[in-house]
């Protein structure tokens, strides 16, 4: 018995199955934006770009996948262990400047209102200050 296509021929073939059905479902998302009047025709060039590319995307790693050579064992690369003191230490400065952001937010926002209402109805001023002559 032969058996056709290697392990990773069949993986990246899969992969090229599921890329032309992401085109696919791109295509008909975008027929549905389209037909709900949600997005205008001057945009479906862009969609139609994206999804021609997801199709073709596909089709060519199939092709791509039959060519390759078939590897015989992959070789381990040797993995460093992680600094997870460096990382600790970033984690908690991350989450501390975060918590004081969150708290300068909270505490600017005037009182009784939310911080989205405050944040819908920030209008910065746009008018530039204007003067005939100079005291």
């Amino acid at each position: 018995m032969v058996r056709r296509g290697s392990k990773r021929e069949r993986k990246d073939v899969n992969l090229s199955q599921q890329m032309t059905l992401l085109g696919l479902a791109a295509m008909i998302f975008y027929s549905v934006l389209l037909a709900a009047g949600i997005v205008g025709v001057n945009v479906m060039p862009q969609f139609l770009v994206s999804a021609f590319i997801f199709l073709t995307s596909g089709r060519l790693m199939r092709q791509l996948a039959r060519n390759l050579p078939a590897k015989e064992k992959p070789e381990k690369k040797k993995t460093s262990e992680p600094d997870w003191a460096w990382l600790s230490q970033f984690l908690n400065w991350f989450m501390a400047l975060l918590i004081i952001g969150l708290l300068a937010l909270w505490v600017m926002k005037p009182v009784g209102v939310s911080f989205f209402d405050s944040l819908k109805h920030h209008q910065p001023d746009s008018q530039p200050y204007f003067s005939d002559s100079i005291p």
